[in-house]
Formats: structure tokens, C-alpha cells, sequence
């Protein structure tokens, strides 16, 4: 985070941390789980990423950023050295506690990135979310980065697990963890509609049909300059919307246009 403000809360004595509070009312959360993503990236690729995506962005937002939780809910590559789960239950409980936790500290708006997309993981992150505004007021906004990311990445590089979007945004974060640009054939599991294995056969699952190769740093780090410049802005927007929820009724709005 160079020599900007200290906005990693973790890092803050509680004097300094009551100060930050003085500033901004939002926090950015990061979420993800342990577990294989192949021979060529990390284990904990997926709470990496969001954690390394909060603290690129919270400057732009003038947000805090939260520890990662690093564990979560894995189904199909629990066969694999490594990964460990938790259970449905226990990550929403524990989600809707940190942002418990979060409102009695003086934040109650949210940025939870989501690094895994098993179904039963995000089914926990939503409940917990809702639950946080019926029960809390905390407003909250879930980004599964890698499915936004799809959107902005090259044709050819597409999403899958441990491929795509996802090795690209690892090679630019974390080139250094990245241990071969092209997984071994056997590693890789092109997933058919109409054929469920369980546990996968795989640990790198594509799809649809693209290269599981790992795209260029070069052509990396351009994907994720982008992808965070389209996230702050989109972000923004969702930020703008809340502080427009919040004018006192009987205020006058200007009307744009």
C-alpha cells in the first residue's frame, strides 16, 4: 500500500484505529477457503486474491480492510492434500458475527469479496448478508470478483478453476507463487454437462473449451489494472446509491439532467 495511509486494521493500535473511524464508515472484508487450485497456484489462492483486491481498492474508496477469512465451505476438491473446509453452518454463523462485530465498531456499510464459488459457500455468505441488514442495518455488497472478472478479460483467456481470470490475477498479484505456466494434461478436467464426478477428477476444472495455460504477466498485470479500475467504479456507484438511501426525508434532492 506504499506510502498512503495505513487502512489495514489489523495493522492499527486501537488509538489509531478510532481515528480511521473518524474518516469512513466502510470496511472491506475479504472471503475465501483453502484448497487446491493444481500444481501451479497456491492453496489459498481464493482468499489471496480478495484479500490482495481489498487493499488495492480500499484507497479508492476510502475504506478499512478487515483480516481475511481464509476458511470456508469445499465440496468437490476436498479429495485433494490441503484443502480444508468448514462447514455451511458454521460460515454463516461466523460471517454474520464479524459483521456484528463490524456495526459495534462503528461500520455498517460492507465490501465482502468472495473468492470461492461452491454453492453452498456462497449460500452461507447471502444468508449472512441478509441477515446483517434485518437484524443490524449493515448495509453490505458481495463481489464474486472472478465471475465480474469474465466480463473484462480477453476472449481467450475465459474463467475455470485455477485457469482463466483466476491464474492471470494470481500471476499478477503473486507472480512469484505461480510454479508453471501450463499444468500437467492429468491436471486438468473439462467439466460435461450431464457427468457430475464427486470428488473431481481435476483439479484444474475448465468450462467451456480454452487453454488452461496461464496468460503472460504482461498480459496479467493488464487484466488486473483493469479489472480493478472497472471495480472502483462500479463499487462507486453502488456506494453513491446508499448515501443517496440516507438523505434525511424532506431534504431537497437535486434532480440530475
Amino acid at each position: 500500500m506504499g506510502g498512503e495511509r495505513e487502512l489495514r486494521i489489523w495493522r492499527l493500535s486501537w488509538p489509531e484505529f478510532a481515528n480511521l473511524l473518524g474518516d469512513t464508515d466502510l470496511v472491506i472484508l475479504p472471503v475465501g477457503v483453502v484448497e487446491a487450485h493444481g500444481p501451479h497456484l497456491p492453496l489459498g489462492t481464493d482468499f489471496m486474491l480478495p484479500e490482495r483486491l481489498a487493499q488495492d481498492l480500499a484507497p479508492r474508496l476510502n475504506a478499512a480492510v478487515a483480516p481475511a477469512i481464509p476458511y470456508g465451505v469445499v465440496g468437490s476438491l476436498s479429495a485433494y492434500p490441503g484443502t480444508m473446509g468448514i462447514s455451511q453452518s458454521t460460515l454463516e454463523s461466523l460471517l454474520f458475527e464479524v459483521l456484528r462485530a463490524f456495526a459495534e465498531n462503528g461500520f455498517d456499510r460492507v465490501i465482502l469479496i468472495n473468492g470461492h464459488g461452491g454453492s453452498e459457500h456462497v449460500a452461507a455468505i447471502k444468508s449472512a448478508t441478509r441477515r446483517a441488514w434485518r437484524e443490524l442495518g449493515v448495509r453490505t455488497v458481495v463481489v464474486h470478483w472472478w465471475i465480474y472478472a469474465e466480463t473484462l478479460a480477453r476472449e481467450s483467456m475465459g474463467g475455470g478453476h485455477a485457469a482463466g481470470v483466476e491464474a492471470a490475477a494470481v500471476m499478477a498479484a503473486y507472480p512469484e507463487l505461480v510454479k508453471t505456466g501450463r499444468p500437467a494434461a492429468r491436471e486438468v478436467y473439462r467439466v460435461r454437462e450431464g457427468i457430475e464426478p464427486f470428488p473431481a477428477p481435476g483439479s484444474v476444472l475448465l468450462y467451456r473449451d480454452q487453454p488452461a495455460d496461464v496468460p503472460s504477466e504482461e498480459v496479467s498485470r493488464e487484466f488486473y489494472s483493469k479489472l480493478l479500475d472497472s471495480l472502483a467504479a462500479e463499487l462507486e456507484r453502488v456506494l453513491d446509491g446508499w448515501d443517496y438511501q440516507e438523505i434525511p426525508i424532506g431534504e431537497g434532492v437535486e434532480e440530475e439532467g
